[in-house]
């Protein structure tokens, strides 16, 4: 008999393991939660029922606002909270909740939007997540519209460390459409402590511009190897062979100051030095000695936009003192 229970045993557990593996095979896509302490986030394997964009869209909804199995983790979407709606158009899924939404803390509710966005955007047909709060859009602790969000918008880390959750504004520099100057491009993202700000800054350069209208100026598939700040403000940017590439339509004078003038944003950055695995970099047809650090350069910037905007203002001045009447016929 305690043979038979013995044999019954063996062949249930190993079930339960054949069961729980096909499982995480299974699982392409992931649910984020909060934990429990709220020190972060964290994806759990998962596998939709249905590979219809809106059925999957739904499902994922109904898990985030469901409390895990798990007694580390909460429910995304908290319980005095309620997705009402949602529609996607053109790759943005606007996401409609209604509840006590405002009364999250401030570190609680940057939690609940990344774990969401994170969540979401996996689904194909789902580029970008829009939420409203009582049929308003999503503001920050500023009171300013947060717009669409990406995974990008969070970076990879976040939400993993138990270290306080920390945001900033960056002014990056890429690439104008002729490829022949760099135009600053600010946006926000939220980071872990452990991430150095300039890491930061390069990880952003790496993931290109959010506007159309720019261009990365940084070669495809190029990779961070280190970076660091010395005491007297040279941050040396070590890169891999693939910064030696050159970017179709963009000049390398901008790839070097795309890198350059954004890290050169932070106050504590004086010059920076770029290095190719340790080495000199081999980049062709740059105005500046690449062997030693380098200053920042405002005479690459496009500042035309601005231009434009003062010569317009200037023009409608100018035409409001002329005095148009009619003529008599």
């Amino acid at each position: 008999m305690k043979r038979l229970l013995s044999l019954i045993l063996t062949i249930t557990l190993a079930l339960s393991m054949v069961s729980c593996g096909s499982k995480n095979e299974e699982s392409d896509y992931q649910i984020y939660y909060l934990k429990s302490d709220k020190a972060g986030i964290v994806p759990t394997a998962y596998t939709f029922q249905s590979d219809d964009t809106a059925e999957m869209v739904e499902e994922a909804i109904n898990e985030l606002s469901e409390s895990p199995d798990d007694i580390d983790y909460i429910n995304t979407i908290p319980s005095e909270v309620e997705a009402k709606s949602w529609e996607i158009n053109d790759g943005n899924l606007s996401l409609y909740l209604v509840g006590g939404y405002d009364s999250l803390d401030t570190y609680t509710e940057i939690l609940v939007r990344a774990a969401i966005v994170k969540t979401l955007v996996q689904i194909d047909g789902v580029e970008s997540v829009s939420i409203y709060v009582n049929d308003a859009p999503l503001a920050d602790s500023n009171g300013d519209s947060i717009g669409a969000m990406t995974a990008d918008t969070f970076i990879e880390d976040f939400g993993q460390e138990t270290d306080s959750l920390l945001s900033t504004n960056l002014t990056l520099y890429f690439a104008s459409a002729d490829g022949m100057s760099t135009v600053a491009e600010t946006r926000e993202v939220y980071y872990s402590r452990n991430v150095t700000i300039e890491r930061l800054v390069i990880e952003q350069l790496l993931k290109g511009p959010d506007s159309d209208e720019l261009l990365s100026a940084i070669p495809p598939g190029t990779k961070l190897n280190s970076i660091s700040v010395s005491e007297n403000g040279v941050c040396i940017v070590n890169f891999d062979a693939a910064i030696e590439s050159t970017v179709t339509g963009v000049t390398e004078n901008v790839t070097v100051y795309s890198i350059v003038n954004s890290l050169t944003e932070l106050d504590n950055i004086k010059q920076v030095q770029i290095l190719v695995n340790g080495d000199t970099p081999h980049i062709s047809n740059v105005d500046v000695d690449l062997s030693s650090s380098i200053s920042r350069n405002e005479d690459i910037i496009n500042e035309l936009a601005d231009q434009e905007e003062e010569d317009e203002e200037l023009y409608l001045e100018d035409d409001s003192d002329f005095d148009y009447t009619e003529t008599e016929q």
